[in-house]
Parts: structure tokens; sequence; C-alpha cells
């Protein structure tokens, strides 16, 4: 077995004691690793009954048998446990340069249980694990703890991941961190964390990870490095960032502005935009750890009262969440609370939804200032956005209620019909009214709404397909296919979270299930074909479902925010879309030289005319004849444009359930799982 040692390290931090266990082979088979392998075993040990911040709530820190390589975008891990915010099944996906070092110390893992009675960090390498007193560091910000480990580790290649004061006070969402701007931000496994007193894992390795077939993987690894050349997806991310999609995003609808309220904002795209950062306050780009799409942001800012040192920019989700949102026209504040949230170590989208629905809910009188503690909320409040994630962060005044997310708070306040969440996870900044499968996406992911769990979003987009895996393509706002392209996606986002490869990067390259299958099989040796791999992502999905399902989530749970799949509240957007626009080159009939003089051409042309143009030219669409009668319907109110925007979101439920054979409940049948192999699961669902 190639990709995997066969190791997972066990630390129960109540006894202060570690020992490895040898999972059996088949497991590595039928879960590859990840997020896939953490399911199982998270399952095996019943972490359902555990409380998220009980000492029982098993953390596992997992690698895939891709983490740590060097194929593009294999820099990565994930974490998982019983979510403190969601209640349900939670995992998050962290990039950055801690997995390889982890990977090295011959271990495919950390399983966590217990909590300890004092702080503690975990201290990995290829001799073995420590558990040392971290009481020196209980209270430092992650950047400060980041730098002391190393300094103590005696070797700038040791790689620290960690949390800050966020989840040392257990707000709900408080993340992971390594390498300042690399996170694991969703589902609160900074609060899991915390829970047990870890304060961080410093991990430092030197061995060589298996591949059982070198030749196969050299050739495939300087295959896809080809591929990546000719890619038009790769070259704007690594151009503009994650936050070149606020470029095209603003025009078509995508990006949620004053929570979720208003269809387009100009000045949002030119404030916060990756043009605008690279034409004001960039100073270089960065990258995982041997990724060569570089989409990484260095910023920094001189002078004024959001003054910051270079380091970490946002990614888009931050540009939204703590810009968009809050309808913030500061880059400047935009990344001064980016910095904030890094350092506190808080995902940036909860905070963000958390503190627009309390804007809301301030301005509908909802929440006064007797329960802000006189603070007064609204929009385009810099000041206030940085006091509120401090408070947050301290879990101090109203900062308390904030921590504990949209759900808890419109729960007690009301407005529920603003609180935009799906099973307690605060929506990520993609809107279902501009690409339809997204709405399936939310409603029915395996941890609350989340756009990295399956690949919908790519393939609304148009950068990529499942016809490798039977679903023919569905237009953006088509509902027919919809569900059939959803069931497909999941299984190639399991795929990837269990492998486990950056869905940014494996789009780039085309985002194919046979690709992913010519990287595996040199490196497991297993032989996986086409078939059995989709297998192995519904064998993932599934078993995520199913303790989902054991947590207490039903059909009931797989619902929307009526907010985001009807039209906008203020403003109005055309059915505009980048799927017509050819994104992606991958391969040219030409002669290498030519190819390569062509792809410069392009590659100039698209980072200097296209990219920085693209709002003016989406927008452009909405005076063609067809666009604007519909927009002059919308903008008069008419009934039947209403319902045309609406989001047919219970038709597209209802035939994914079918096709997933999902019962009443919202269980997986006792037949799916059987026929996955999974017969102890379905006797433990359905008793």
């Amino acid at each position: 077995m190639g990709g995997n040692w066969g190791r997972i390290l066990e630390v129960d931090l109540t006894q202060r004691s570690v020992r490895d266990l040898e999972p059996d082979e088949q497991l590595y088979r039928d879960y590859l690793g990840g997020s896939g392998l953490a399911a199982r075993l998270f399952f095996d040990r019943r972490g359902w009954e555990a409380d998220p911040l009980s000492p029982e709530n098993p953390l596992l820190i997992m690698l895939g048998p891709l983490s740590g390589l060097n194929l593009p975008g294999v820099s990565r891990l994930e974490i998982c446990a019983r979510s403190p915010l969601t209640g349900i099944w939670g995992e998050s996906c962290m990039g950055g340069h801690f997995a390889p070092q982890l990977k090295r110390t011959g271990y495919d893992g950390i399983i966590v249980t217990g909590a300890s009675d004092k702080p503690v960090y975990l201290w990995v390498t290829d001799e073995g694990a420590e558990i040392r007193d971290a009481s020196h560091l209980w209270g430092r910000d992650t950047y400060e703890t980041e730098d002391i480990l190393k300094t103590e580790a005696g070797d700038k290649r040791a790689q620290v991941m960690c949390i800050g004061l966020a989840g040392e006070n257990l707000v709900k969402y408080a993340n992971v961190m390594n390498d300042r701007g690399s996170t694991a931000g969703r589902c609160g496994m900074g609060a899991v964390m915390g829970s047990k007193k870890l304060k961080a894992v410093v991990a430092r390795g030197g061995r060589k990870p298996p591949i059982a077939d070198e030749d196969g993987y050299k050739k495939i690894r300087e295959r896809l490095g080809e591929v990546l050349k000719f890619s038009m997806v790769a070259e704007s991310f690594g151009a503009y960032g994650t936050n070149v999609g606020m470029e095209f995003g603003m025009a078509m609808g995508d990006v949620p502005t004053k929570n979720w309220r208003e269809a387009y904002w100009e000045a949002g795209r030119e404030k916060l935009g990756g043009v605008a950062v690279a034409e004001t306050i960039l100073t270089r780009t960065h990258s995982c750890y041997g990724c060569p799409v570089g989409c990484k942001r260095i910023v920094e800012v001189d002078s004024g009262p959001y003054a910051l040192e270079e380091g970490p920019g946002s990614e888009y989700e931050t540009a939204a969440a703590l810009g968009t949102l809050q309808r913030l026209d500061s880059v400047e504040a935009n990344h001064k609370a980016n910095e904030m949230c890094n350092r506190y170590g808080m995902d940036t989208i909860s905070a963000g939804g958390s503190i627009a629905y309390a804007i809301e809910a301030f301005e509908e009188g909802l929440i006064v200032e007797a329960d802000t503690g006189g603070i007064k909320l609204g929009w385009n409040q810099p000041e206030t956005l940085l006091l509120l994630i401090d408070k947050i962060a301290q879990r101090e005044g109203f900062g308390d209620e904030l921590a504990e997310g949209v759900r808890s708070m419109s729960g007690k306040y009301g407005g529920e019909e603003f609180a935009i969440h799906v099973k307690g996870l605060e929506c990520p900044m993609h809107d279902p009214r501009a690409m339809w499968g997204l709405a399936l996406t939310y409603a029915t992911s395996v941890r609350g709404a989340c756009h990295v769990s399956d690949a919908n979003l790519f393939a609304d987009y148009g950068i990529t397909d499942h016809r490798d895996l039977g679903a023919k393509r569905s237009w953006p706002y088509r509902a027919k296919g919809k569900a059939a392209q959803t069931v497909a996606s999941q299984e190639k986002g399991s795929v990837a979270n269990s492998a486990i490869i950056c869905l940014i990067a494996w789009a780039s390259e085309g985002g194919a299930m046979r690709d992913m299958m010519e990287m595996l099989n040199p490196v497991t040796g297993f032989a996986y074909d086409v078939d059995e791999l989709a297998r192995v992502g519904d064998r993932i999905w599934f078993i995520k479902r199913a303790i989902g399902n054991l947590c207490g989530a039903t059909r009931q749970d797989d619902r929307l925010p009526a907010r985001i799949i009807e039209p906008h509240v203020e403003g109005t957007t055309s059915y505009l879309t980048m799927a017509a626009f050819p994104t992606m080159m991958s391969m040219l009939p030409m002669g290498k030289l030519r190819v390569d003089k062509l792809r410069d051409v392009l590659a100039n042309f698209q980072m200097k005319v296209l990219v920085p143009n693209m709002n003016k030219l989406l927008r452009s669409q909405r005076n063609l004849p067809g666009f604007r009668g519909h927009m002059k319907r919308l903008e008069a109110g008419e009934a039947e444009e209403i319902k045309r925007r609406t989001v047919p979101f219970d038709d597209m439920l209802q035939e994914y359930y079918r096709l997933r054979d999902i019962d009443g409940r919202g269980r997986p049948s006792r037949k799916v799982l059987e026929s996955l192999g999974m017969g102890e699961v379905a006797k433990e669902l359905h008793g």
C-alpha cells in the first residue's frame, strides 16, 4: 500500500498517553483517507453520542494518500469532529505547509480524545510523539504561537497548526491556523481543540512518503504540470488570487451584499475585488507547499487606522463576508478585519454572517442598544466591525452572543427569515440565485452550508463538467439535471476531500475523475477505475450523511432560507453567466513553440484586458433585448417574472432524494448502505 503509512497516532489527553493505531488496508481502499477515513473512524467510535465540547468528542486530524506529495494542490489535511456550531458532522480542510511535515513523520493522521487539565501542545516527529506543556502559550494569538513554537523546535522546517483566543474561549466557529494565512476555517474545529486544552500541534518529519509506482507517479505529475501551464483558471487565480471571483461574481449576482439583500453593488467590486487589491496593497504572492497556482496574496498597509504589517491578504470569502456582506467599502479595513480573525483564530465566513445578521436585526428593532452594550450597529461601519470581532474572540458583552452564531441568535432575537445558514452553518459567499446548483449544494451538504464539499460551483461556472460520471451539463439557471449534477459533484468532492486535493487545483486541471484515478493509482497501487472511485465517493458521502442523521438531522434540516432563493430585496440582476466564456485551455493542436507563444498572448490578454473588464463585459448583456425585458418585468414586480427568478428548490430537492434513495426521515436507505458494504451503518441507523 502506497500513499499511506498504515499508521495513525492516537492521543488521550486525559490519560496523557500516546499509541499507534494500524487500520486494516481495506479501510484505506474503501475510504481513501482524509475526511472519508475520519468519518469511518468517528462512526466506529460512536462519536455522535458525545457532546461536541466534551472530552469524549474525538478530534481527527487526517491526511490523505496524496497529502504532501509534489502534485499541484495536495498540501492539505482535514480536521474533523462533531461540530459545536452545528451539532452534526463537522470537517474543515486546511492547506499551507503543515500537512507535508506531518506526512513525513510516518503518520496518516492523529486522533485526539480526552481533555487536558492544563494547556498542552503535541510534538510529533518520525521518532514518535510527546504531550508538552503550553501554559506559556495560552492567551497568545496564532501568529505569536507559531513563532514561539518554531523557535522552541529549533528547526525552521518544523510546522505549527494552532488555535488563538477564539478557540480558547470556545467561540463556536473558532478555526485552526497554520502558516499564518492557511486555515481549517469552518465548523468550529478550533473550539474543539480549545475544549481539550490543545493549543497546537507541531510536526517535523524526515521520511519520504511511500509511492507504489514511482514511474507512473512521475508521468502524471509531469502531465498535470503541463496542463496547468495552459489553464486560464490557474492563471487567473495566480494573477489576482481567489478574489478574482469578485470581478465577475458581482455582475452575476453571485456576491452576497448587505446580508444577501442587495443584487449589485459596484463599489464592492471596485474597492474589494482582486484587481483593486493588486493595484493598492499587494506586495507579493504566496502559495501552499508545492503548488504552482500561487493564489494567496501578501499585503501591507503602511499607515492609517487600519495599518497592518506585511502578511496574508483576504481570500474571496473574507473579502465578501467581512466586506460586501457588511456593505463595507474599505479594502484596508477589510484586510485589518481579516488579520484580526487570523490572529484570534476565527472563521471569517461565520463571523461575517453573524455580524451581518445582527446589523439587520438592529435595523428591524429586534436587537437594541441595551443588548449590544450601547453599540449602534449599521452598514459600512469599519470601526464597529473591528470592535465586534474583538468582542467575539474575547466573548465579551454582545460578542458573547455573536460567538454562538446566526442560528442561536435568531432563535433568541427573531429574524429567522434573514438568518442565513443551513443546519447552523452560515452560508459561504456564493449565491444560489446566480447558480441554482448551489441550492442543492448548500441544502444537502453533510456539514451544513458549504461550497467546497462538492464541485457544483465549478460546474455551474462552466469550468468543469461531470459527463465522465454520466451527468449531462445543466446550465446555471436550469432545474433539469441539477440533481444528477449534484450527485456527481458530491462524488468528486468526497474523493477530493479524502485524497486530499484542493478543488481549485483540480478544477484548473479539468476536474475529471480519470485524472484523480491516474493520480491515486501509482501512489496507492490500488488500481482503481473511474466507477470504483465514484463508488468510494458515494460511500464517503453516505456515511457522513448517516452520521448527521445519528446526530439528529432529518429532511427538515435540508432547507434554505427563503431570502437566498427568491429575488433580491434590493435591486435586480440579469441572468448573467460565465458559462459561455472559454475559461480553460488544456489542449491546443499546435507545435510546442507555437502553443507557448499563443498561451503567452492569451494569458496576457486575459490578465490585462479580460479579467479587469469582466464586470463591464457581463453587465453589457443587460442591454440586450431579451435580458432588458426580463429586467423591466422584475423591477415592475410582475408575479410571473418573480416566479421565474425564484429557484425551483423543492422540485430539485425531491429529484435529488429520489436519486440518492433518501427516505422520508432524511436517512439513506438500508439498501443503499448495504450495497456500499456498510451493513453496520445501516443497522445503527435503521435499527
